[in-house]
């Protein structure tokens, strides 16, 4: 093919297609045979691809994040555990998510409405997963050697004090998840979720005995001399023993058997018209806390 080359005239302009010269070029270049290709393949280098593509590729290890912080609380690597401060009770639950996800825990808080006695306490822990490394200390969760916790600190210090905050605990890698039930103040008209404080040390009804139940007129008495406001609830109680509660007005000889906070001010009597032989709240082995 590289005689082909030699009758063209690099210099000379345009041509005409149809003069003997250009014909006859034409038919030996369609009478000359293909050069068959190679088979084969062929590979670029990755570093060449990269070159070409005009992009670099820098592969670094993952990062151990240790701390995190937002409005809502912040958390420091301490050790083998993780130590989450809450800056923010009132916070949105997503907050608190994105803070210990960031530090690779799938720990979720739950800030619900309380009364002064449960403002800035946990009301509960739920662990779920599957553990190879469970254990107790001191009767707590633990999980390679360190306690699964949530306590205000300094250690017995009032939540509502300054510098009083509450702190949870969680053992770096824990691979399970985490529900913390943290109460929060309660805002005005807000109901309690730790409504079954009302008969306890601190609660609006601390002293009134229901063990054996009581009439009617005689707790809502107490309670008027406290300066509660009054509600009931009937208990309905299921063949299998459990319970439901309706919202009734109750006569004066009906019976109260348990007492709620509801919120500042008011509590809930829980009542049934007949009297029974024994308190619906006792379950056969022991009775419920305060009664």
């Amino acid at each position: 093919m590289t005689d082909l080359l030699t009758t063209i005239d690099p210099a000379r302009k345009g041509g005409d297609p149809d003069a003997p010269g250009a014909r006859a070029l034409l038919a030996r270049v369609m009478s000359e045979p293909v050069p068959a290709r190679r088979r084969g393949r062929r590979f670029l280098r990755p570093a060449l691809v990269a070159v070409a593509a005009g992009l670099i590729v820098t592969v670094t290890p993952p990062q151990v994040v240790t701390s995190y912080a937002n409005a809502a609380v912040e958390i420091h690597r301490e050790g083998d555990q993780y130590v989450a401060r809450v800056l923010d009770p009132f916070a949105d639950r997503e907050r608190f998510t994105e803070a210990f996800r960031a530090v690779g825990l799938d720990v979720r808080i739950e800030a619900l409405p309380a009364s002064p006695l449960s403002a800035g306490r946990s009301m509960g822990l739920m662990i779920g997963g599957t553990f190879d490394r469970p254990g107790e200390i001191g009767g707590e969760f633990a999980y390679g050697g360190v306690v699964l916790s949530a306590d205000p600190e300094p250690k017995g210090c009032e939540p509502s004090r300054p510098g009083c905050a509450m702190v949870i605990r969680v053992p770096a890698g824990f691979p399970g998840s985490v529900s913390v039930r943290l109460g929060r103040p309660a805002r005005p008209g807000e109901e309690y979720a730790d409504y079954d404080k009302a008969l306890g040390p601190g609660g609006p009804l601390h002293g009134v005995r229901l063990r054996d139940g009581a009439p009617v007129r005689e707790v809502r008495a107490e309670a008027e001399r406290r300066g509660l406001r009054v509600t009931y609830r009937e208990i309905r109680i299921a063949p299998d023993g459990g319970l439901s509660f309706v919202d009734t007005a109750a006569g004066e000889k009906w019976t109260v058997w348990n007492a709620w906070q509801v919120r500042a001010g008011e509590v809930r009597l829980l009542v049934t018209e007949q009297r029974l032989s024994q308190n619906p709240f006792y379950n056969g082995s022991a009775p419920p806390p305060n009664l």
